[in-house]
């Protein structure tokens, strides 16, 4: 009778149903927690706290991709246990994933290599090459790329272990867009004179102009041009490998764009002596309505026969021949207006009116970006270009002064693009030769645009730009978010190339913050504070509660 007395009393009843409230209360709390974990797995449930919104897609990189319409795609080499719990990889990782929910035909899978290495075989490049549990492979049909984490990454030397900058959602994007470009624009990266461009050290070394023009949408051809033979050089994400072109191919098929870079030796034309003229070829090349881009500097010894073309053009770049008839190069030096000590890796000055200024309009904003030329050789325009002024009826503070000049049916116009500020000088063979003044700054980087009819109805154009500094496209200038070198050249890729897909997106350096950078100590100390607190504060209300209900009865 007692032990049913007991049973029946109201201490047991509502001792029972508190135990089995909390029972059923944790074990809901549990449920929740693991079906929302799931859930926020699967579609990202997450909020990014880093200061850079390292782990949020971007704007830029869903438009990159928005007129995708083939599948393509993102394989992790790892199990998805591995990816979340290395900081590295899961930044590229839940990018991944971003794009996957941006654009339907982006599927994000994983591969675990250890178990089954031969997964991947398909995309190495060759016998040779290596994918590792740290690749990330992009593939579409045919069409791959195969990237090394560290690519994903920016560091400030080749040999450092710790990146300052994120930059796998550029990466991401550009793959997407390489793998599903049917008819990718070519290229054509002259090697026979010097250029940097020749053993795959040196294209190593030039990386960075290489994935310039990858991630600006470009296939690489380098070309000789003395007997059009051409080696197509493709990005596999982690190297570069070339492939020499069957004899008979036409080097020029599918070409839009032509760098010249840092030639140390001139152009061949029929001079009596050779039969074969280069710079024929080049003519023919912009008669199609295409691009040359051509980037020397003062170290660059006077190429004759290239620089008398280039005049015809309108550029010519500036240089002084002393008493005893000895010529070297002006050499830009602006104290002032410099990155450096020196005065010689000067920055550039925005032009506002013209086509010039059209190439980099997104870019003047309250607050532009630096633009740096190092070493940079001034540009003058050619005796036979005529001053011509722009005039607006409407409003007279965007008149504006240009160069021009008609032969044969064919007008050119000549542009600046970037000028220096008003405090540089030219210094040549130590000595200074001339100062800028408001009315006649030194050009850095000159555009002229030749207009023909495309088909009797349709205006076409083509187009040289040509800058005085080589180290322009440096590549610590390129991968820098605090230059705008990167930015200028996308932008005149834009203008010059035709309507090409670009990857205009910035990487993302890591800031430092309290909760990024906190120790293990502060870690445990947080982390204790968090488990503890919140238990006292349940003990304590517990005990409140028991207190109040004993008095209360």
């Amino acid at each position: 009778m007692e032990n049913r007395s007991s049973l029946r009393s109201r201490k047991f009843k509502y001792g029972s149903a508190a135990v089995i409230l909390t029972v059923v209360i944790i074990v809901a709390v549990i449920l929740v927690n693991a079906l929302f974990s799931a859930l926020a797995g699967k579609f990202l449930w997450y909020t990014d706290l880093t200061s850079e919104n390292l782990y949020t897609l971007s704007d830029a990189a869903v438009e990159a991709i928005k007129d995708i319409d083939k599948d393509v795609d993102i394989i992790f080499c790892d199990k998805p246990d591995n990816l979340m719990s290395n900081s590295t990889q899961r930044y590229v990782y839940e990018t991944a994933l971003g794009l996957e929910k941006a654009n339907k035909f982006v599927h994000v899978s994983t591969v675990d290599i250890w178990r089954n290495p031969t997964a991947v075989s398909k995309y190495k490049a060759n016998s040779k090459s290596k994918i590792y549990s740290t690749s990330i492979i992009v593939a579409s049909g045919s069409e791959f790329r195969v990237y090394t984490l560290r690519s994903m990454f920016v560091f400030n030397t080749d040999t450092d272990d710790t990146p300052w900058s994120y930059n796998g959602e550029k990466r991401l994007c550009a793959a997407i867009l390489a793998v599903t470009r049917a008819e990718a624009p070519v290229c054509l990266i002259t090697y026979t004179h010097g250029e940097p461009f020749i053993s795959s050290s040196d294209l190593a070394n030039s990386s960075a102009i290489l994935e310039l023009l990858t991630d600006a949408g470009y296939r690489l051809r380098l070309v000789n041009l003395t007997n059009d033979s051409g080696i197509d050089v493709k990005s596999t994400g982690s190297e570069y490998i070339s492939t020499e072109m069957a004899p008979g191919s036409d080097i020029f098929a599918d070409a839009r764009l032509m760098l010249i870079y840092d030639p140390q030796d001139d152009f061949m034309v029929k001079d009596g002596v050779s039969d074969v003229s280069e710079i024929e070829k080049i003519d023919r090349f912009l008669d199609g309505t295409n691009a040359l881009m051509v980037f020397v500097d003062p170290a660059t010894r006077k190429l004759d026969n290239l620089e008398e073309y280039l005049e015809e053009w309108g550029i010519t770049f500036d240089r002084t021949t002393n008493a005893l008839d000895v010529t070297y190069s002006n050499l830009i030096k602006d104290p002032m207006n410099s990155v450096t000590a020196d005065g010689y890796s000067i920055v550039g000055s925005y032009t506002t009116q013209g086509l010039g200024a059209s190439i980099h309009s997104d870019m003047r904003t309250t607050y532009p970006p630096k633009v740096v030329f190092p070493e940079c050789m001034g540009i003058s325009y050619a005796k036979n270009y005529y001053m011509t002024n722009h005039t607006d009826d409407e409003d007279h503070s965007k008149d504006f002064t240009y160069y021009t000049y008609y032969s044969n049916g064919v007008p050119r116009a000549i542009y600046d693009v970037f000028i220096s500020s008003t405090t540089a000088e030219e210094v040549s063979n130590g000595i200074t030769v001339a100062t800028a003044t408001p009315l006649e700054p030194f050009r850095l980087m000159t555009v002229t645009r030749e207009s023909r009819m495309a088909d009797n109805t349709t205006e076409d154009y083509s187009y040289v730009l040509a800058c005085g500094s080589t180290g322009f496209l440096r590549k610590e200038l390129l991968v820098s978010n605090t230059y705008g070198n990167s930015d200028v050249m996308l932008s005149v890729l834009r203008a010059v190339g035709k309507e090409l897909a670009i990857a205009d997106l910035k990487h993302k350096p890591f800031a430092s913050t309290e909760i990024e950078n906190i120790t293990s100590a502060e870690a445990g100390q947080y982390t204790a504070a968090l488990v503890i607190i919140p238990f006292v504060a349940a003990v304590g209300l517990g005990v409140f509660i028991l207190v109040r209900r004993k008095y209360a009865r």
